[in-house]
């Protein structure tokens, strides 16, 4: 009976797909399933809404629109790939359980250059010190390693002929403003796309 309950299990796993890391070591459970969330600080609709018309303001420069053209206005912190929304979002608010609302200043434009193939158009951030530490506090709990340059996106990828359209006229692009920020805001990756809410946490001070 033994003989036969051990032939039995070993036909099983000859004959079922079975799961293996990348060293071919048998794994008796499937690995998670992991989805990527994007966490990020959203501006006022004001600002967003100003931030649009810039785009639209280059898309008719170039003479088109960018697969872009449906993002809307953020300043990105960071990504990252759990199993479950709780595993992020306990993360996020132990990571800014002290965390102070903020101003951010918006100040001009500015170009970002991606070697010999594509330019970024976006918007300076006049202050950037305090998103950087607020940046730095989810190094810990995040595993994060890079630094961080804040910006708020006008266009990014931009083809090198469709910047040459716009590159002596970068002042049409030049917007001031700002908000005070009190909140982080976590989005997650939809199976067809995209990415939808998850939650806003408010930092400690926030009304």
């Amino acid at each position: 009976m033994k003989t036969c309950e051990v032939f039995l299990s070993l036909s099983f796993l000859t004959s079922s797909k079975m799961n293996t890391t990348k060293k071919g070591q048998f794994l008796l459970f499937p690995p998670p399933q992991l989805t990527e969330y994007f966490v990020l600080l959203s501006p006022t609709e004001e600002i967003k809404k100003e931030t649009t018309k810039l785009k639209k303001k280059l898309y008719k420069m170039i003479g088109r629109e960018t697969e872009n053209n449906k993002s809307v206005a953020h300043i990105s912190l960071f990504k990252t790939k759990w199993e479950k929304d709780k595993h992020v979002l306990d993360r996020v608010r132990k990571s800014i359980a002290d965390q102070k609302e903020f101003s951010v200043e918006i100040n001009g434009s500015d170009v970002y250059n991606h070697g010999t193939k594509s330019k970024t158009l976006f918007l300076k951030i006049e202050n950037p010190k305090p998103i950087q530490s607020l940046y730095d506090s989810f190094r810990e709990e995040f595993k994060i390693k890079t630094d961080l340059n804040p910006h708020l996106t006008i266009e990014q990828n931009i083809p090198l002929d469709d910047f040459d359209k716009i590159k002596d006229s970068l002042d049409a692009f030049h917007y001031k403003s700002g908000w005070i920020c009190n909140k982080v805001t976590i989005l997650k990756k939809k199976e067809k796309g995209g990415f939808k809410i998850v939650e806003e946490i408010l930092f400690q001070n926030a009304e």
